[in-house]
């Protein structure tokens, strides 16, 4: 098999599988879901299983034997896919810590089994179609559709690395700048509210926690960083599922909301301007 098909196949699969993915989910969640850590509609994850599924089992004797190793190779992806993303990008794409028999969250016994079912459906149902269709363009022309494919799908990956990379810089630089804000100036808040209300400094601090003036703070570094984000990172923080690490878990889930709030407060103010 040349590569040039096998990398048409992968595009053509990482596509089908975003398609599914964001239908799937946007139904389930009854709105738009614009599934995927990639800007542009893949989900290389499916390419890869899909690829992988045509080459290694294409010659397993059934389709029991199909089933078992799609479901022990899905795992095997899912894991390493999801462990591999985090370490680069401290994100979480998908978490499956609420489904019963999972492992660390990143697989889970019944996906894994419908992955295996997957597997079946691709090689005997979807690939003979794929197959078709490739067969049907020379290889002459299979070239330069791959390298097109390949210029735009590795564009989509430098703007998407580059995009969450900068939005874990972002995250690093508020979260600096709160822990800054607090030391610098919570005891000077703290000594100008006692100057003001002649009270005493521990009734104050009964009054004004550490922690409402570091959500204080937090939404106020949030909301300016929402205004400088560029939409590749607003893209990014909308498709992550959360951020393992704890320090980023908190920030960029209320960025999310920030963001959710910015729009929906941008969008009435627009139609307030048309009345």
């Amino acid at each position: 098999m040349h590569c040039t098909t096998l990398f048409i196949w992968f595009i053509l699969y990482s596509i089908l599988g975003w398609m599914y993915e964001t239908i799937y989910c946007s139904l389930k969640s009854l709105k738009w879901d614009n599934r995927g850590m990639l800007i542009g509609p893949y989900c290389p994850i499916y390419g890869v299983g899909a690829v992988l599924d045509v080459l290694l089992c294409g010659g397993l004797p059934g389709k029991g034997a199909v089933f078992l190793a799609c479901m022990l190779g899905s795992a095997v992806l899912e894991y390493t896919t999801s462990y591999a993303t985090e370490r680069l990008f401290h994100a979480v794409w998908w978490d499956y810590s609420k489904i019963p028999l999972n492992v660390n969250g990143r697989i889970c016994l019944s996906c894994s089994l419908c992955f295996g079912g997957a597997g079946i459906l691709v090689l005997y149902g979807i690939h003979p179609y794929i197959s078709r269709f490739t067969d049907a363009i020379p290889l002459y022309w299979q070239e330069p559709v791959a390298l097109l494919f390949m210029a735009v799908f590795s564009a989509v990956c430098v703007m998407t690395a580059d995009s969450l990379v900068s939005l874990n810089a972002k995250l690093e630089a508020a979260r600096n700048a709160v822990d800054l804000q607090i030391s610098e100036k919570y005891s000077t808040f703290i000594e100008n509210t006692k100057q003001n209300l002649s009270d005493s400094l521990n009734s104050i601090k009964e009054k004004i926690s550490l922690e409402e003036f570091r959500e204080k703070r937090v939404y106020e570094e949030l909301k300016k960083m929402a205004y400088s984000m560029n939409w590749t990172q607003i893209r990014a923080i909308r498709s992550s599922v959360s951020f393992r690490r704890a320090t980023y878990s908190d920030l960029g889930n209320k960025l999310r909301h920030t963001l959710s709030f910015h729009k929906k407060h941008c969008g009435e103010k627009d139609r307030g301007e048309e009345e």
